[in-house]
């Protein structure tokens, strides 16, 4: 059975990884195997920041307890 100790440290390495694919994307490093629009890069983006925020703000909420 997972522990909220668990998912916090599921959380930061899910986090990490997120980061790590964002700044891929940001610097243009990422090759997508096929051209994506500006418009759709930019959508990824902020899809993957909300995710960065979401994952903050569990860990803020959780990481305490």
């Amino acid at each position: 059975m997972a522990t909220v100790k668990d998912l916090v440290e599921d959380w930061i390495e899910i986090r990490s990884t997120l980061q790590r694919q964002l700044e891929m994307l940001e610097s243009g490093q990422m090759q997508t195997g096929t051209h994506l629009s500006d418009t759709t890069m930019r959508e990824t983006i902020v899809r993957i920041k909300t995710w960065i925020g979401e994952l903050n703000a569990l860990l803020k909420e959780y990481a305490r307890a």
